[in-house]
This record gives C-alpha cells, sequence and structure tokens, in this order.
C-alpha cells in the first residue's frame, strides 16, 4: 500500500514535490495506510493538475489510465497467489510423431493409480482430496508437439524442485508404457531427446487479468474523476 502511495506523490507538481514531498513521504510511513487515503491523494494531484496547469479532459483520462495500469502491476507482483514453476522435457518419437498413438500411450502411463503414486511420493497438494489431487496433477501436466518428431512434456507446481522431479517421473512412465504392445501395437519409439530442464516460472492467469483490467479501469475512473473536477470547477467559477 504504502509504495502505491509513493508513486502517488509523483502526479504532485515538481515544485509541490520539493517543498511538501519528503513531509508526506515521512507522514505516510508513521501512518497506517487506507485505501481512502490512496483516493485523497489521487484526486488532490488531479484537482491540483486542473487548477495550475488546466489539464484538459483527454489529458486526465490518459494519466488515470496509465496509473490504473501501473498500479495493476504492483498489485499483480504483491498478491498472495504463489508461482508457479513448468519444468520441460522433450521426447523424440520415430518414425514420426503420432498424436493418437501418443495420447495411447500417455493414457496407459498416467492412470489414476499411477499419478495417486506420484502425489503420495512427492507430497502434492497437501491434505487435499485424491480424486482432486488427481485432477489437479493432470491439469497441471502439458503435452504438445515441439517438432517433427518432438513432443514436450512438462509439469507445473509451486516448489520448483518438484516440479523438475515429477516431470522426469512423468516421462519415465511415458517410455515404460510405450515398451507394452498392446498399448503401442504400430512400434511407435519413444526415447529421451532432452532431460527436464530447470523450472521456469510461471506469470499466473489471474495475475494477467489483473494487470489487464488496470487500464481500462484506470481510464473509466479517469472519466468520471474529470467530470467531477469539472463541475467542481464551473461551480466554483461561479
Amino acid at each position: 500500500m504504502k509504495r502505491v502511495l509513493r508513486f502517488l506523490i509523483y502526479l504532485y507538481p515538481a515544485w509541490w514535490r520539493r517543498r511538501y514531498g519528503r513531509e508526506l513521504e515521512t507522514l505516510l510511513e508513521d501512518s497506517g495506510s487506507r485505501w481512502r487515503d490512496v483516493w485523497d491523494l489521487f484526486r488532490g494531484a488531479m484537482e491540483m493538475r486542473m487548477q495550475m496547469s488546466r489539464w484538459s479532459f483527454v489529458r486526465i483520462v490518459i494519466v488515470c489510465g496509465i496509473a490504473g495500469l501501473v498500479l495493476s502491476c504492483v498489485g499483480a507482483l504483491s498478491m498472495s497467489i504463489p508461482y508457479r514453476y513448468r519444468s520441460t522435457a522433450i521426447l523424440k518419437i520415430e518414425p514420426a510423431f503420432d498424436t493418437d498413438a501418443l495420447n495411447r500411450v500417455v493414457h496407459a502411463a498416467f492412470t489414476p493409480q499411477a499419478l495417486s503414486e506420484i502425489i503420495r511420493q512427492e507430497h502434492l497438494y497437501g491434505e487435499a482430496p485424491i480424486d482432486g489431487s488427481i485432477d489437479r496433477l493432470r491439469r497441471a501436466i502439458l503435452i504438445k508437439p515441439a517438432g517433427s518428431n518432438l513432443a514436450q512434456v512438462s509439469f507445473a507446481h509451486e516448489n520448483p524442485v518438484q516440479a523438475q522431479r515429477v516431470s522426469q517421473d512423468l516421462i519415465g512412465r511415458i517410455i515404460s508404457a510405450n515398451v507394452n504392445p498392446s498399448v503401442n501395437p504400430n512400434g511407435l519409439r519413444i526415447e529421451f531427446d532432452a532431460p527436464p530442464g530447470p523450472p521456469k516460472r510461471q506469470f499466473e492467469g489471474k495475475r494477467l487479468s489483473l494487470v489487464g483490467l488496470g487500464l481500462p479501469t484506470g481510464m473509466l475512473f479517469g472519466v468520471v474523476l474529470a467530470l467531477i473536477l469539472r463541475r467542481r470547477r464551473a461551480r466554483t467559477a461561479s
């Protein structure tokens, strides 16, 4: 919250910041920050801009849009939602990538019993019910083509070490299931091309949604604020 308030101070004119900026920052450090303080600080900056420099309606909307985008980015980065890390391995498939054949092998490899075993071994998802944990594990697995005869197999988890270990386990189970003639009657060959790499941090969809809402929300807020300030200035002038 205090980072947001410090950002809003920079919306005030430079001469005002030189004179009162440090005093205000000290006050914010010593006092508890509330969302009402955000509104008061932002409204004061816009009123001063309109009075001192005659900011136009459009300029206020643009500034509010940019402020909304910045604040949403700050909020997204500070969200309590834990980041997830995805570890990816590459499988080589010969003679060529066959989606149907690979799906049969994956289906045989990732049975509920096999996934339950992975969950117990890696202590995934805490004390959640096993059926729900299996569904979460399946959603965290991503398999997609990576070339004419390559496939990516990856797994995402909050713990990067576990993400890499589970990814290694998954591709091992795929290769083992592929050896079974009843699962792979066409003789599809699946082998390692690249082991699970270092997990990469993902930017979650909820964070992206928050960032995406920042600009339009800020601009809408700017329209409302500009109308309020314009009406207040007209009353003062009359």
